[in-house]
């Protein structure tokens, strides 16, 4: 008994692992949960997946962190994910990325900031970022 009890919670969090992953992106025809726009960059996009396997997709990481950041939201992430800007429509987890404020007008919309995320130090560096203003997900405002 205790075995299948073992083998059932196994299934359930390998389950559950697997809902944390994003969902593609189809470019052109999905829209942002926050502002409508469709999707077309694929150098800016993001996706949060909720604790109930619900993904929400955004046009730029400056609309995911204004939603996720609201007054009142209610989200319960389980996973949040970027795209990389040197590998355009790769996801990489948001917790490991690190981020350039590239300006307002080089991002989707002409957004605040403009953030493009990258997996390293030196993939920001390649494109000619300064590297002591890399900022990681919780520094983002």
């Amino acid at each position: 008994m205790r075995t299948r009890v073992l083998a059932i919670s196994a299934l359930l969090w390998l389950g559950a692992c697997a809902n944390s992953r994003p969902a593609p992106i189809a470019y052109d025809a999905d829209t942002c949960t926050r502002c409508h726009m469709q999707i077309s960059d694929r150098r800016f996009s993001a996706e949060v997946v909720t604790r109930h396997g619900r993904t929400l997709k955004f046009d730029s990481i400056d609309c995911l962190r204004a939603y996720t950041t609201q007054p009142g939201a209610t989200i319960e992430p389980a996973s949040t994910w970027v795209a990389t800007f040197v590998d355009p429509g790769v996801m990489l987890r948001a917790d490991r990325a690190y981020f350039v404020d590239l300006g307002a007008s080089r991002g989707p919309m002409g957004t605040t900031h403009g953030w493009a995320a990258v997996a390293s130090p030196a993939e920001a560096a390649r494109l000619g970022a300064d590297t002591t203003k890399l900022l990681r997900w919780a520094d983002l405002s």
